[in-house]
């Protein structure tokens, strides 16, 4: 029986120790790739600088007038 203990810790023991490898493993995968979005994110932010004008301010349109209460909508002659 004691023996049996012994392979269940060992084998506990390798699992922990795969997983934590494999963490460790994806984090730096991840971390590489994050550098590699912010790379393309920068080259894709001078691209655009460089090759469009800036953008010009946006036009407002007008707003239909009221009746100087909120939500009301104006009439028109033809409604009197």
């Amino acid at each position: 029986m004691e023996n049996e203990l012994e392979f269940l810790f060992a084998g506990f023991a390798v699992f922990w120790a795969a997983l934590f490898v494999y963490l460790v493993l994806l984090q730096m995968r991840l971390r590489g790739l994050q550098r590699e979005v912010e790379t393309l994110e920068e080259r894709l932010a001078e691209y655009e600088g460089a090759s469009e004008p800036t953008p010009t301010t946006a036009t407002v349109t007008s707003q239909p007038a009221t009746n100087g209460e909120p939500g009301a909508a104006t009439s028109s002659p033809a409604d009197a």
